[in-house]
């Protein structure tokens, strides 16, 4: 066992086994293998039949994550520290001469709480922020063994070399930066304790790539593409986009804050990586405001809100280079007739060109968040955008060419939806990671954010409706405008019960997923 892994052996005899993440922080465990449900639907592909096995995921709470603050109801709240995620992103690792089956699974950034407007640190105005109450956190990744249940059995910390680990706070500028400003739970800039890390990563999905005896991540601050040591957990190459031979397509760059690169998949036989921006760019003016366009009939709107597609990424390791396709995304299906409310989960390759994509976001009936499974085929003849520039997305837009770029002459990828989540009983917000465990199975798991949240407070230290991005605070993290009437302060806090839970499915198909075909 090496000395930079958490091992469930060492672990199991001086920890309870808890849900992570259900009840109480000490529930003990204890569930029985839960039986498989099935469920028919009628798509466009034809009726799909589905057997799913509903895992809520067990771990030691040796795993979970200590607390690094001071304030007392948060240390309550927390007493056996954030529970672990390791939801953003999973792959199938093996299965066992038993039956047993092993994923890998990832972290993204840590325990992090959305902040409010703050003093951007030794400069003037006011930027977003996130609060780390856990800054030392390092990015994982775990494996999950899943017999009669899953359970957590180790953890691996990523690391920039053989003695340092990574971290998960935003950089501060440059190639990755967010415009975040990390901050204490006292909503205060601390460079002592959550500082700007040039380094940092929030990955947000992971691929077993055997022939090359590597793991690789996508992450949604560059976005970058990282190749990982799957014995070390060592970053051994880093792509981001630019204007180098080997860089990802300099376009990416204008990716929205926390919408970087979200899935990635491996075609095992053309060795091509596969992966998305989880939304629409965000490009910018000279500025710093974002750019709009005016569909016919319609009103002057920012591109990430209505752009018609998301940039689609194939990168070749063995040359490490690019091709970008357009993933159409249909607006009337999510809430404003807004595509920038959808958000791409994850993806894994059938092979021959084919995949299957979780499509999620704010519904249009009832703003709501839907979870839905699509097949998505690239064409042969597919349009390869990687030399085209934003005015691409404006052409979406308005309907007509901008500065040379016309989306009306754009071959699209392909696709139809396979699986409704939600109707099958799914009902956590994000479902983030996605594999691919045989020909007629796939197995899903969700972000459960740590298990926490953030409440504003009144003088009473009652909870009150509302959200701290709305409020500013000063140097001292005192709040002085834009929060809801009473609000005199905030704090992070247990998430609510039914996002806890890191739930893992299986989904057993009753025919091979490389059978269905869009029609």
């Amino acid at each position: 066992m090496t000395p930079h892994t958490r091992s469930w052996a060492a672990l199991a005899a001086a920890a309870l086994l808890v849900t992570a993440c259900g009840g109480g922080d000490d529930e003990p465990s204890g569930p029985t293998a839960p039986a498989p449900q099935t469920y028919a639907q009628t798509h466009a592909v034809g009726n799909v039949s589905v057997s799913i096995t509903k895992h809520e995921l067990q771990a030691a709470t040796s795993f979970n994550i200590p607390y690094e603050g001071s304030h007392t109801a948060i240390a309550a709240d927390f007493a056996s520290g954030f529970l672990p995620a390791y939801g953003s992103g999973l792959a199938f690792k093996e299965r066992l001469a038993d039956g047993t089956l092993e994923f890998y699974a990832i972290t993204d950034r840590g325990p992090n709480g959305d902040g409010p407007s703050a003093p951007v640190p030794g400069g003037t105005g006011n930027n977003i922020s996130k609060v780390f109450p856990a800054p030392s956190f390092a990015p994982s990744f775990g494996v999950i063994r899943v017999g009669a249940n899953a359970v957590l059995q180790s953890s691996t910390p990523l690391r920039r070399d053989a003695t340092t680990r990574i971290t998960g706070l935003p950089p501060q500028a440059g190639l990755g930066s967010t415009g975040e400003t990390p901050l204490n739970d006292a909503y205060r800039f601390d460079a002592t304790k959550a500082n700007y890390d040039a380094q940092g990563l929030d990955p947000e999905s992971i691929v077993v790539d055997t022939a090359r005896s590597v793991l690789w991540a996508s992450d949604e601050y560059g976005p970058f593409i990282v190749r990982i040591n799957r014995t070390t957990g060592v970053i051994e190459r880093k792509y981001g986009p630019g204007a180098g031979a080997t860089d990802l397509p300099a376009v990416l760059v204008k990716r929205r804050v926390n919408r970087g690169m979200e899935g990635l998949t491996l075609d095992v036989a053309s060795g091509k990586l596969h992966g998305f921006l989880q939304s629409p760019i965000d490009p910018k003016d000279a500025n710093g405001a974002s750019i709009r366009a005016r569909p016919p009939g319609g009103s002057n709107t920012d591109v990430r809100h209505i752009a018609r597609f998301v940039r689609w990424l194939e990168f070749d390791p063995t040359t490490e280079t690019s091709r970008l396709y357009a993933y159409p995304i249909d607006g009337t299906q999510y809430d404003r007739n807004r595509t920038g409310n959808a958000k791409l989960g994850d993806v894994v390759s059938l092979g021959n060109g084919k995949f299957i994509v979780i499509e999620q976001g704010a519904r249009a009936s009832d703003a709501r968040v839907m979870n839905k499974l699509y097949l998505v085929e690239i064409p042969a003849n597919a349009t390869d955008i990687t030399a085209q520039g934003h005015d691409l997305e404006v052409s979406s837009i308005t309907q007509a060419a901008s500065n040379g770029a016309d989306y009306s002459t754009v071959v699209t990828l392909r696709k139809t939806e396979l699986l409704d989540l939600n109707a099958a009983g799914w009902v956590a917000e994000k479902a983030e990671g996605l594999t691919l465990v045989d020909a007629n199975t796939l197995a899903l798991i969700n972000d459960n954010d740590f298990g926490l949240r953030t409440i504003l407070l009144d003088a009473a230290g009652a909870t009150v409706a509302g959200s701290i991005e709305d409020c500013t605070v000063d140097a001292n993290g005192a709040i002085v405008s834009g929060c809801p009437a009473g609000v005199v302060g905030a704090r992070l806090t247990r998430g609510v019960d039914n996002e806890r839970p890191t739930r893992l499915w299986l989904i057993r198909f009753s025919q091979p997923l490389a059978a269905y075909a869009i029609p």
